[in-house]
């Protein structure tokens, strides 16, 4: 399907099931990116690295390390997935509170950490 999509302008954000499956049946003619989102759990960091390993033969990656508290928890993730690109999202009561009350955190809280964090993801994106 995606393949029916291709031409300049065209961008498609899928948030699939977490696991390797998916990846493991991807074309690279049809990917350009995956992003990988992680958290300071063992069990995410496993499978982000084993998603990493096999996006990183079909697209380029760039890992998403979310809602971290600290140095230690980014620096144990980058430790255990290796040389990708890294966007580090901050552990934000401000994106907690605006998912609460039901808003965008954009709307909500647009100086916080988090969000700026996410700004900085669209920008690697949009090539900036």
């Amino acid at each position: 399907m995606l393949g029916q999509l291709e031409g300049n302008g065209k961008v498609v954000i899928s948030d699939l099931e977490a696991g390797v499956g998916t990846l493991q049946r991807m074309k690279d003619e049809h990917v350009d990116t995956v992003l990988v989102v992680v958290e300071s759990s063992t069990k995410s960091i496993e499978a982000a690295r084993r998603a990493a390993e096999i996006g990183s033969k079909v697209a380029r990656v760039i890992v998403v390390a979310n809602r971290i508290g600290d140095d230690e928890e980014f620096e144990e993730i980058r430790l255990a997935l290796g040389d990708h690109e890294y966007v580090r999202v901050p552990d934000d009561p401000a994106i907690r509170r605006a998912d609460k009350d039901g808003v965008a955190p954009i709307d909500a809280a647009l100086d916080s950490p988090g969000v700026k964090a996410i700004g900085d993801l669209a920008k690697k994106l949009s090539g900036g």
